[in-house]
């Protein structure tokens, strides 16, 4: 992909901005988008002895704030994400106790319930993934055992409160240190899963069926430097979390880093490799989400003319990226955490932080808002 065309050039599209919030400290920060074209948007705020107000509000399809940021919990860790779950929204995080969540509405009555889920516990937070479920659930993927040397495949926070709020679907058979993983809900009630493992230096996946039964463990990515001599002195570039998502009956999709180049490569619905690996662009901090038999996918890069530059682009169901993307940035301040990216209907939401302005260290988290049909 060469090209990135500024949001100036669609006059047509609806483009609409607004802030989430300002004078934000640290990193943590979210979107997640419904049919009804709403967003809504959790960050932290700090507090004094290194706790954070965990904040949450809500945006219409203008990136109007139609609900007021109110406190869900305090923590002190990394791992803030928040999910579109039904009619209300799942947030997740990770405290001293592991993974916890919540249940927001738009309504502030009655008041947020927390729930924690002790089988996941703070000290692999690094190494899990987490995406919604049928049903309004959600899915993650963490390390399990002894010596975490499997994946634990586990379904919680049910829509239903009847409903059991942790089950476990699934282990990965395959041995070693499975870390960094991503895992998506396909069409036919199974779950594919992805990860790097350590001791190889690959990344591999596969897929769950409805009744828990793992596949066949398919090489997506080869050892780092396999393909090179062993006395080449080239430094092995770092491999960043993946992404993954399901593309309908098609199979998934996995995107991941290796330095600064942004790489993906299909899969099919046994999560077996069934194209090359595509070449994205340049850059760092990507986010995919499913749309259609494809996905969206925003990442920080290089947009041919400068550098640290929020940028959007079209994957098809094989992976092969779009010829042109969108540049959503303005580039007048620096883009400081990773992006985040929502659809919300016919409407596709970004959000990130920069620097409120050059003499402010103090960051503004802006949520921008597209129709989906203007990406090209």
């Amino acid at each position: 992909m060469q090209e990135f065309a500024p949001l100036a050039g669609l006059p047509g599209c609806k483009v609409k901005s607004g802030d989430i919030a300002t004078y934000i400290q640290r990193p943590g920060m979210g979107i997640a988008g419904r049919a009804d074209g709403s967003f809504a948007a959790v960050w932290l705020v700090d507090l004094k002895g290194g706790d954070a107000q965990i904040a949450f509000a809500g945006f219409d399809s203008d990136a109007r704030q139609i609900v007021r940021a109110r406190a869900i919990s305090i923590t002190r860790e990394a791992g803030l994400r928040i999910f579109s779950s039904g009619e209300v929204w799942a947030v997740t995080w990770f405290d001293a106790e592991g993974l916890a969540y919540a249940r927001p509405r738009w309504e502030t009555n009655p008041p947020v319930e927390i729930q924690r889920i002790g089988a996941i516990g703070q000290d692999v937070s690094a190494h899990v993934g987490l995406a919604p479920a049928p049903g309004g659930a959600l899915v993650a993927a963490a390390p399990f055992g002894a010596e975490r040397n499997r994946l634990g495949v586990f379904q919680f926070a049910p829509a239903d409160p009847a409903q059991p709020q942790l089950k476990a679907l699934g282990v990965t058979r395959r041995t070693g240190k499975p870390r960094g993983p991503a895992v998506a809900a396909d069409t036919s009630g199974g779950y594919l899963v992805a990860w790097h493992d350590e001791d190889e230096g690959s990344i591999r996946a596969s897929r769950f069926d409805a009744a828990g039964k793992e596949g066949d463990a398919h090489l997506v990515a080869k050892p780092q430097g396999s393909d090179r001599p062993a006395a080449s002195a080239q430094e092995t570039p770092e491999r960043e979390r993946l992404g993954l998502v399901a593309t309908g009956s098609a199979g998934a999709l996995v995107v991941w880093n290796e330095g600064d180049t942004v790489l993906v490569r299909a899969l099919d619905a046994e999560a077996r490799p069934r194209s090359a690996p595509w070449v994205l662009g340049k850059g760092k901090w990507r986010t995919v989400s499913p749309s259609g038999e494809g996905a969206l996918v925003v990442w920080v890069g290089h947009d041919g003319k400068a550098d640290g530059q929020v940028l959007l682009a079209k994957l098809g169901a094989d992976g092969a990226p779009s010829a042109r993307g969108l540049r959503m940035s303005d580039g007048v301040n620096p883009v400081k955490d990773a992006p985040s990216l929502a659809l919300a209907g016919e409407r596709v939401g970004v959000a990130w932080t920069e620097t409120m302005s050059p003499g402010v260290s103090t960051k503004r988290a802006v949520l921008r808002v597209i129709d989906r049909a203007c990406i090209p």
